[in-house]
C-alpha cells in the first residue's frame, strides 16, 4: 500500500463503492413556510418525508443501509435560502466499517443565506474496528445568517469491546462568514498516537461532541454562555471559545458514555435556543437522553 499527497495520507485503492450524494435547496414558499424547493438524492442517501414544526422545516437524511463500506464517497450540498430555516438530522447513527485498503469518505457543503437558519445535528457517527474515514465539511454563511452546527463522535462499538479500533479519522471543517474564515479545524486521529493516548487516561472510552456556532442574536448574551459553561464537571469536560466574529462560539465537550453525551448535546442545544429567543423543532423521535 502507497500514500500521497492527492488522498491526504489515507492508503490508495482500486476498488469501486457507491457514489451518492444528496442536494436541497431550502427557500419560503407562497405563504412564507420553509420548503424544499429543489431535491435531489442518490443511494445510499433517501429522505423522509420532512415536516414542519416551530417554523423549521426538518428533514431527516436516512442510510437505509448497514453503513459506509470500502471506497463509498458522499456528497452533500444544502443550500437556505434568505427567510427560510432548515434542520438537516438523521433517524440513526452513522457507521463506517472496516475496510482492507482506501476509505470512506463524505464532503458536505452548506450556504446560509442572510436572514435564513441552518441547524445540522446528525445522530452520532460510530467508527468500527478497522474503519478509515474521511469527512470534509465547508459551511458559507452570510451577515444575518445562523447556523447552528453539531457533530458527536463515539470511541466506537463499546458495548461489543471495540473502543478506539478504527484505524484512522481525517476530520476536516472550515466555516466562512461571507468571505472571512471563522474556523479552520483539521484533525487526523489515530488510536494509537500519544494525543488519543493522554486522553484516555482520563475517558477510558472518550465521546467527544462540538458546536459550531454562528447567530447575530448571540452577539451580546453572556448568560447563555454561562448556561452552557455550568454543564461541565468532572464526568465530562465542555468548553467555550469565541471566534474572531462576536457572533461566532465553539462548543466542544468529551465524556466517558452516550447517554451523557446526548445530554451534553441536549443542554447545549436548549442554552442556545432560549437565548435565541426560539424554540428548538421537534425531531419526532425518542432523544434517548
Amino acid at each position: 500500500m502507497s500514500e500521497d499527497a492527492s488522498s491526504g495520507g489515507f492508503p490508495e485503492s482500486e476498488g469501486q463503492g457507491i457514489r451518492g450524494h444528496l442536494r436541497l435547496v431550502c427557500g419560503p414558499d407562497s405563504r412564507g413556510l420553509p420548503s424544499l424547493r429543489e431535491q435531489s438524492f442518490r443511494a445510499p442517501i433517501h429522505l423522509s418525508k420532512p415536516h414542519l414544526d416551530a417554523g423549521t422545516l426538518v428533514v431527516n437524511v436516512v442510510n437505509p443501509t448497514a453503513g459506509l463500506l470500502q471506497d463509498d464517497r458522499i456528497h452533500q450540498d444544502v443550500r437556505v435560502q434568505p427567510g427560510a430555516s432548515l434542520l438537516l438530522t438523521s433517524p440513526s447513527a452513522s457507521r463506517a466499517h472496516r475496510v482492507r485498503t482506501g476509505w470512506a469518505e463524505v464532503s458536505q457543503q452548506f450556504h446560509v443565506a442572510a436572514g435564513a437558519a441552518l441547524e445540522v445535528l446528525p445522530e452520532t457517527f460510530i467508527p468500527q474496528a478497522g474503519a478509515s474515514y474521511k469527512q470534509s465539511t465547508r459551511a458559507v454563511v452570510e451577515s444575518g445568517g445562523t447556523l447552528l452546527l453539531f457533530e458527536t463522535l463515539s470511541p466506537g462499538r463499546v458495548a461489543s469491546g471495540e473502543s478506539f479500533e478504527y484505524t484512522r479519522l481525517d476530520w476536516r471543517t472550515d466555516v466562512l462568514l461571507d468571505q472571512n474564515h471563522l474556523l479552520r479545524e483539521r484533525y487526523c486521529i489515530r488510536p494509537a498516537s500519544g494525543e488519543v493516548q493522554a486522553l484516555r487516561r482520563t475517558f477510558p472510552s472518550a465521546y467527544y461532541g462540538s458546536a459550531v456556532v454562528v447567530c447575530p442574536a448571540l452577539c451580546a448574551q453572556s448568560a447563555c454562555w454561562e448556561q452552557v459553561l455550568a454543564l461541565h464537571s468532572p464526568e465530562s469536560w465542555l468548553g467555550v471559545s469565541p471566534l474572531s466574529h462576536p457572533s461566532a462560539w465553539t462548543v466542544k465537550w468529551v465524556c466517558n458514555d452516550a447517554p451523557l453525551l446526548r445530554s451534553l448535546q441536549h443542554g447545549v442545544r436548549t442554552a442556545l435556543y432560549a437565548a435565541i429567543g426560539r424554540t428548538a423543532p421537534d425531531l419526532r423521535r425518542v432523544s434517548g437522553r
